[in-house]
C-alpha cells in the first residue's frame, strides 16, 4: 500500500499546489504566555497542556536565530520557502506593538514566505485583528485556534476558560477579514462519549474552517491531567478506538478542508501515555489503510 499519497487534502499537498514545491513550517517559541496561566481566576493552564505550552521541544536559543538558520538550511535543500509557525502558548496575547514587531521580524528573513499563529479565541481583540488583517494582505497567513470540543461542560472541566460560543464568534471575525483559520480538536477528553465526540466533529464541519487538526488526548509530563491519570480518573482511547474516530472525522469534514494533522505526538520524556502516540507514522498509516479499505 502506498502511504505517500493520502486520501485526503493534506497541508503538504496544499502548500505544493500554492507555492509550486515543498514548503516547511518551523515551530517557534517566541516567549509568549497564555491568559490561562496569568489570570488568577483560571490559573494553571488548560489541564492537558505541558509547562512548555505545547511548543517545540528542540528549540535552543533565540527564536529569530532558529528561524533564520532553519530557513537557510531548508532553502539550500531545495525548499520553496518556510512558514514561521508561532506555536508555543498564545501568540496573539500581548502588547499589539510587540506582536507586530515579532511577526514582521520573522518576515524579514530570506526564505520566510508566510506566518502561522497559534492562539486562543479570547486573544483576538480589535487591535490584534487589525494587525492580522494588514498582514493577511501582505503575506500568506493562517491562524490556529483550539476548539477542542463543542461541549461547554467539557471545556469547563478542562479549565479552558472560554465557551464554544467564543469559538464561533472568533471564527466569524477572522472569516470576515478573509483570514484562513485552522481549528484544533481533541478526541477522548474526560467524560466525553463517542456520541459527544462526533457532535464536535459535525460542529467543526458546520463552521467550515480552512484547515483542521485532530489528535487523541495524550498525557504529558507536568500537566494537571498527569495527576488525574495517575489517580485513575482518566481513561484514554485505545489505538483502534482512535483510528476509527479519525476515519469518521475525515468522512464528516468537507473534502476541501486542509488536514494539517490527523494525530499528535510528544517525545519520550514528555509523553506519559498512551505509548502508541510515540509512533506518528504508524497511526497515520493505519488511518490511511482504513480509508482506502472503505
Amino acid at each position: 500500500m502506498d502511504f505517500s499519497r493520502v486520501p485526503y487534502f493534506s497541508l503538504s499537498d496544499y502548500l505544493k499546489e500554492k507555492f509550486g514545491g515543498k514548503v516547511k513550517k518551523i515551530s517557534l517559541d517566541a516567549g509568549f504566555t497564555c491568559p490561562n496561566r496569568t489570570k488568577k481566576e483560571r490559573k494553571g493552564g488548560c489541564f492537558w497542556c505541558d509547562p512548555y505550552g505545547s511548543g517545540p521541544e528542540n528549540q535552543n536559543g533565540d527564536w529569530y536565530e532558529r528561524l533564520k538558520s532553519e530557513a537557510e538550511r531548508l532553502i539550500n535543500k531545495d525548499c520553496k520557502g518556510v512558514i514561521a509557525y508561532f506555536q508555543a502558548f498564545s501568540n496573539t496575547y500581548g502588547d499589539p506593538e510587540r506582536l507586530e514587531e515579532i511577526y514582521r521580524k520573522s518576515l524579514s528573513i530570506d526564505g520566510v514566505i508566510g506566518i502561522a499563529i497559534g492562539t486562543r479565541q479570547d486573544c483576538l481583540d480589535d487591535d490584534v485583528l487589525k494587525i492580522l488583517d494588514e498582514l493577511n494582505k501582505e503575506t500568506f497567513l493562517f491562524i490556529e485556534i483550539g476548539m477542542q470540543s463543542c461541549h461547554n461542560q467539557t471545556l469547563n472541566l478542562c479549565n479552558r476558560g472560554h465557551s464554544h460560543e467564543d469559538t464561533t464568534v472568533a471564527m466569524g471575525k477572522l472569516k470576515e477579514r478573509g483570514i484562513l483559520t485552522v481549528l484544533h480538536l481533541i478526541a477522548g477528553l474526560p467524560e466525553e462519549t463517542e456520541e459527544m465526540i462526533l457532535e464536535s466533529f459535525k460542529e467543526c464541519a458546520r463552521l467550515k474552517p480552512w484547515g483542521v487538526k485532530l489528535h487523541p488526548l495524550h498525557i504529558v509530563k507536568g500537566s494537571t491531567f498527569e495527576e488525574w491519570f495517575r489517580e485513575g480518573k482518566i481513561k484514554l482511547l485505545s489505538f483502534d478506538e482512535y483510528i476509527n474516530l479519525a476515519v469518521k472525522f475525515l468522512k464528516i469534514i468537507p473534502p476541501e478542508t486542509v488536514i494539517h494533522r490527523i494525530t499528535g505526538e510528544r517525545p519520550k520524556g514528555i509523553l506519559i501515555a498512551p505509548e502508541w502516540c510515540l509512533d506518528k507514522n504508524r497511526v497515520r498509516n493505519e488511518i490511511i489503510k482504513k480509508l482506502i479499505q472503505n
